[in-house]
């Protein structure tokens, strides 16, 4: 277990320093300068059910599929990773104002992340990129966001299918 901690923490910090030092001066690195309180990251992988397999690292969906939102969360002050005790919310939201629940569960390898939360896209969703945010919030009111980097070929974008 402290060996776990301690991989985790140092990839932690690894990404945290590789975050810092990539900033080039008069530039401002997105979406800030600066990480506050909670350092969040997010994926979306397929769901145990799609036809691609299950967890295929992808951010292209057809209407009708259904995107599973993979996140991990840290505490900048503390090298903490964040657990279900630490949190008071957390969640996705999407651009009509839905809110997607994000649980917690203890991942089964150190480089999975432990958050998680599916959304089932609506057959007559209009294809477009979807700008999504997620949200955190800890017990001691010290929060972080995601936001997706503006490059399309990074963003989730719903397709026809």
């Amino acid at each position: 277990m402290r060996r776990r901690t301690a991989v985790l923490v140092g990839m932690f910090v690894l990404t945290l320093t590789a975050v810092g030092l990539a900033a080039v001066p008069g530039e401002i690195p997105f979406p800030s300068q600066t990480v506050e309180s909670v350092f969040v990251s997010t994926r979306t992988v397929t769901a145990p059910s799609s036809p691609d397999g299950p967890g295929v690292l992808t951010n292209f969906y057809a209407r009708g599929s259904t995107v599973v939102f993979q996140v991990f969360a840290g505490a900048t002050k503390t090298g903490k990773i964040l657990t279900g005790a630490d949190v008071k919310y957390a969640y996705v939201k999407l651009p009509d104002g839905t809110k997607i629940k994000l649980s917690y569960k203890e991942p089964a390898n150190t480089t999975d992340p432990a958050w998680s939360g599916t959304w089932t896209i609506p057959a007559n969703y209009t294809p477009k990129v979807v700008d999504f945010v997620v949200r955190f919030r800890t017990k001691d009111k010290q929060y972080g966001n995601f936001v997706q980097i503006p490059v399309s070929t990074s963003q989730l974008t719903v397709t026809a299918g």
